[in-house]
């Protein structure tokens, strides 16, 4: 283990100022600099302590982790005696874990962020390991430390991290008196054999139809510190027909809490008109897209205490047999958790919009926003709409190792499809309750809700979600 270690031996505490500083040193063009900032000021015990701390901070960074400055003596002619030493100069070989994780060497070295020759500076070890936990495929059991590799000026990173169960099989239901039942089925599997690659793919089935999707992300893409992520949406039903796909570049910031992405996107539509048996013309599409998210720690099962936003912008050219048009398209999401005594207050929002929202704007550009991890007074894929927005005010009572009981109030607004084909907003809500059971590898969820137009509790929504963790 190689330490900094700072040494303090003043022989008096004058009042004076400090009329010249000497340093003994076999190389003073590195620590002197600093160390003569002290001439002029009080000698003090603190002042000198503060000066020579900033001497040893500033070997330390450039990868000197063996440094040492010793106040030797102060005359009464007020010249500090100084000694002052530096080891040798060493840079960050790898991070290396103590073989508590699946993953090897090299995934951490690059989720850490540290570069393999760098100067060893201590500091960076935080960034670096909040960019590992940021993952939340590992949790620390204990901090890391930098352990010199014998025979070299390298030194590791040495962690001490543990696998969490972060990939998840789960599957969901919702039921209504006199209603469409639907539900869906979800399969995410994160940090693929240790390689820090991620597989998700789903399938549900409600009043929107059939819809299917899947997603990959590559952690790197060669020598860059970029993800590559590619991902596809199938939707069907008697009223559109949906297939899109779009390949974004991610970069994630220095401590893993913000990902900024660019991307391109495609997609095929076709919808049946009003009074059409058939299906219309297909519409082809092609647009670019901007997006960041930001979250304050990896979402767990139950939050307690969280803040995580996210913004994506789409710009997109429609082509059809008719002629062509230009759409923008903007989403946004913000949910924070804040711990008040026994409860948790959950405020959340989530809206989306597109311009132009004119007659041109059909059921194939729609998205649902309803089902149990959405607006939760409508089922799995429903309602189906251009434009949407709304809030949640929950209250939660339980803790992350056992789960707890909610309720919630949610209101929000949507735009619904005038006789003339454009557009006007209705305002709804949703209230309810719920409860959330957490075992060893499994959260079940339970939620019943209402909305503005339920005739009575007996067409209440009843909402369920099975999820295994492994």
């Amino acid at each position: 283990m190689i330490l900094a270690c700072l040494m303090m031996a003043l022989a008096t505490e004058s009042v004076k100022s400090i009329d010249s500083v000497e340093v003994d040193e076999p190389l003073p063009h590195r620590l002197a600099p600093i160390l003569d900032s002290l001439r002029g000021r009080p000698s003090v015990r603190d002042t000198v302590r503060e000066w020579m701390t900033r001497a040893v901070d500033a070997q330390v960074s450039q990868g000197f982790l063996a440094a040492s400055v010793t106040a030797v003596a102060l005359d009464s002619g007020a010249v500090l005696d100084l000694r002052a030493a530096a080891g040798q100069r060493f840079a960050w070989g790898s991070v290396r874990d103590v073989d508590s994780t699946r993953m090897d060497s090299r995934v951490l070295s690059r989720l850490s962020g540290l570069k393999s020759g760098e100067r060893a500076d201590p500091a960076r070890m935080e960034d670096a390991r909040r960019r590992i936990l940021s993952t939340g495929y590992v949790v620390e059991d204990a901090p890391p430390r930098p352990v010199r590799e014998p025979r070299t000026a390298l030194v590791d990173m040495v962690t001490h991290l543990r696998d969490i169960p972060s990939s998840s099989i789960q599957a969901a239901g919702a039921w209504a008196q006199g209603g469409v039942s639907s539900g869906y089925a979800e399969i995410t599997l994160m940090d693929i054999l240790g390689t820090a690659r991620d597989l998700d793919f789903g399938l549900s089935q409600g009043e929107a139809g059939l819809h299917a999707h899947a997603a990959w992300k590559e952690p790197w893409i060669g020598p860059l510190d970029l993800q590559a992520r590619l991902s596809g949406d199938l939707a069907q039903d008697t009223l559109a027909r949906i297939l899109e796909g779009a390949l974004d570049l991610a970069w994630t910031s220095a401590n893993g809490s913000t990902t900024m992405l660019v991307g391109l996107t495609t997609a095929v539509r076709s919808e049946r008109a009003v009074g059409d048996s058939v299906m219309g013309i297909e519409t082809d599409e092609w647009g670019t897209r901007l997006g960041v998210d930001w979250s304050s720690s990896p979402l767990p099962a139950w939050p307690t205490s969280l803040l995580s936003t996210s913004v994506l912008a789409e710009a997109v050219h429609v082509v059809s047999d008719t002629g062509g048009a230009q759409r923008l398209r903007l989403k946004t999401v913000l949910d924070a958790y804040h711990p008040l005594g026994p409860f948790v207050l959950r405020l959340g929002g989530n809206a989306r919009g597109i311009w132009p929202l004119d007659a041109t704007a059909g059921l194939s550009e729609s998205q649902t926003p309803g089902g149990i991890r959405g607006w939760r007074g409508w089922q799995e894929g429903s309602p189906r709409t251009p434009a949407w927005a709304w809030g949640t005010l929950e209250a939660r009572l339980g803790s992350s190792r056992s789960g707890g009981v909610a309720a919630f109030f949610e209101p929000g607004v949507r735009a619904v499809r005038r006789e003339d084909m454009g557009w006007s907003p209705q305002s709804s809500w949703s209230a309810g309750g719920g409860a959330e059971l957490i075992f060893p590898g499994w959260l079940v969820e339970l939620a019943i809700s209402m909305r503005n137009d339920t005739q009575d509790w007996t067409e209440a929504l009843l909402q369920v979600r099975a999820v295994n963790r492994f």
